[in-house]
């Protein structure tokens, strides 16, 4: 099921992508503030989209004079790190064509995890790309918080899921934050 889901989805982003309009990002932005300062945030992990995710680099922008910002790399058996990362840092593509902060780069966990995603749906499951990367690092890290990002066409009734799937804090789509 999640596999015919993966599909669907792919297909119903890769059709209606579009950049946010300033106004947009002015909503994206707005709403991390109030998580920012209601939960002392100070670093975010977020990510360099790819495939036609939501573009945050234009509310990363605007973010890094507030926290630090980290960025994931892949290590072996599906797990990943988070590396602090400011946009002059060179980032390096890895083996699956993903851009990521260099291993010299300040290892770190975020206190807040922007994930990408494929859909979601009102209970806040994620439904990724398969190979369970921000599942099990979320699974490790349970005492932080972790938002989804997508637009909000990717809104889904129902994903399911098992005991190894890691359900969001919350949503922040183009139409504003949604949480528990």
């Amino acid at each position: 099921m999640k596999n015919k889901l993966r599909k669907k989805f792919l297909a119903i982003r890769n059709k209606r992508y579009f950049s946010l309009k300033p106004n947009q990002v002015q909503q994206i932005y707005s709403d991390l503030l109030k998580v920012i300062k209601q939960k002392k945030i100070k670093i975010i992990g977020a990510y360099y989209s790819i495939n036609n995710e939501l573009d945050l680099s234009p509310v990363l922008e605007r973010l890094k004079q507030k926290v630090k910002i980290a960025l994931p790399r892949i290590l072996k058996k599906n797990s990943m790190e988070f590396r602090i990362w400011d946009k002059h840092d060179p980032l390096y593509v890895n083996r699956f064509g993903i851009v990521e902060p260099s291993s010299s780069a300040k290892k770190i966990i975020p206190h807040l995890f922007l994930t990408p995603l494929l859909a979601y749906d009102d209970q806040f499951n994620r439904l990724g790309y398969g190979r369970g990367y921000y599942d099990h690092y979320l699974a490790k890290n349970k005492k932080y918080l972790s938002y989804g990002v997508a637009f909000s066409f990717q809104h889904c009734k129902f994903i399911p899921n098992n005991n190894l799937d890691v359900p969001l804090k919350g949503m922040i789509t183009e139409k504003g934050l949604q949480t528990i």
